[in-house]
């Protein structure tokens, strides 16, 4: 199957992404996850109140 995000043909792991279920490889899992991961560096007044 190809990744949903970049389209590589890969072994793919199930995600859901606000509220929509994605087909990702292990690639993108890991730049989501780090996207959703808090920073230890920024405080709760940075980010975004829509998670």
């Amino acid at each position: 199957m190809n990744c949903e995000r970049c389209g590589v043909d890969a072994a793919l792991i199930h995600r859901d992404v606000d509220g929509f279920a994605y087909y990702l490889c292990d690639a993108c899992v890991s730049g989501w996850d780090a996207v959703r991961s808090p920073s230890l560096d920024s405080g709760d007044e940075t980010r975004s109140t829509a998670r």
